[in-house]
């Protein structure tokens, strides 16, 4: 009689036979992870790299503080970088595993699907880990740092963000520009509010809107607007015009306005668990507006749930890879992707479900993860 160690059935079910394997597999998914992540970055950042070239090219901008205020934004993008390179990672290594006949090889040994994707799924619990310090200890420092980088680029120059037909709103003012044509704007509006007058609930502003044939900036200090032929019209709160002027020129130190659209708070993106628990706390006891706080307290469980995709993503993946491998195609790449297209979808609907009051935080930040962890545990237990 065999001992018990000898088993077939002991030995072929073990949970430590395959540690090897699960070494090579872990470290044979480092590489696609990595590039995941690289590619999924310069995605995420296209559109600043569209401005960041932009600034360089056409406004004289050094690129260096651009290429500084990229690395700064780069925390950022990783967290949702990280998941798609855990992806990429375990459709990859699980592909060439099957095409390899290798899974084959551990079912035929006795493993169960289970233990086979087992080390897929403890690196992406490693992710998880990763991706949370990323969150809570890197991304909110370096965001900081990159809006009050951004602050000191819009300060520098303002003339890269105006653009043709486009309104925008900076400090006190409203801008509106109708044509920009070698530096020069015509057809400018500016809206003017007395913000120490103004306040959500009581909307008792006297506005001042100043119409100008053009504007360009001054040469001689950068970031002031010169406006020339300008009309200025005063009003009263009930609507009625108290007053009109006309002047042939009048300047408007503009950067320094558009610069408090940047780094005055400091947004939920850009701050530690603990201090967006504080202000959780803070915008309770002042009572202020319901969305406010709904927002703080949804961004504050998603900073949970964002790392947790990692692990939800990966057990998706896992199955899917598994069953399209067979034919010899990455069409389970192609749908673990769309899987991660479908999570950001319904976390963003979640998001706004939750700031708009309709359903608790916690349920607004973990729903996503709940749903896609179902659907994950169903494909693998199928997949059996």
């Amino acid at each position: 009689m065999p001992s018990p160690a000898s088993s077939p059935a002991l030995s072929r079910g073990s949970f430590f036979r395959l540690n090897k394997l699960d070494f090579c597999y872990a470290r044979e998914m480092l590489l696609p992870m990595t590039l995941g992540l690289i590619v999924l970055i310069l995605v995420l950042a296209g559109n600043f790299v569209y401005w960041a070239i932009n600034s360089v090219v056409n406004q004289g901008m050094s690129i260096a503080p651009v290429i500084k205020l990229f690395f700064y934004a780069a925390p950022g993008f990783a967290v949702q970088g990280i998941p798609a390179g855990v992806i990429l990672g375990v459709c990859l290594v699980l592909n060439r595993a099957v095409r390899d006949n290798e899974i084959l090889a551990l079912r035929a040994g006795g493993a169960s699907l289970p233990r086979i994707v087992a080390p897929f799924l403890v690196m992406a619990l490693g992710a998880t880990l990763v991706n949370w310090l990323i969150v809570e200890k890197v991304a909110p420092k370096t965001n900081a740092l990159a809006e009050k980088s951004l602050a000191r680029l819009i300060g520098q120059s303002a003339a890269p963000f105006i653009e043709s037909d486009r309104y925008f709103h900076a400090g006190p003012y409203y801008f509106y520009v109708g044509t920009v044509e070698n530096g020069v704007m015509r057809n400018v509006m500016v809206y003017q509010r007395d913000a120490s007058r103004y306040s959500a609930f009581a909307p008792t502003t006297f506005p001042i809107v100043m119409i100008a044939a053009t504007a360009h900036e001054n040469p001689q200090e950068k970031g002031q607007w010169i406006l020339q032929n300008v009309v200025t019209h005063a009003y009263n709160s009930d609507g009625s015009q108290r007053g009109e002027s006309r002047s042939s020129e009048f300047r408007i130190n503009v950067a320094s306005e558009v610069s408090t659209l940047f780094g005055e708070q400091k947004q939920t993106f850009s701050m530690t668990g603990n201090e967006l628990a504080q202000k959780i706390e803070a915008l309770k006891k002042t009572g202020s507006d319901a969305g406010q706080l709904n927002v703080a307290q949804v961004d504050y469980w998603r900073r949970f749930s964002l790392p947790g995709a990692c692990f939800v993503m990966a057990l998706c993946a896992a199955p899917l890879a598994l069953r399209y491998a067979r034919h010899g195609s990455f069409a389970g790449l192609v749908a673990a992707f769309l899987l991660a297209f479908l999570w950001q979808g319904f976390d963003g609907w979640f998001r706004a479900l939750g700031i708009a009051g309709y359903i608790g935080p916690f349920v607004a930040a973990a729903a996503t993860n709940v749903l896609f962890l179902v659907v994950g545990a169903v494909l693998l237990v199928r997949e059996r």
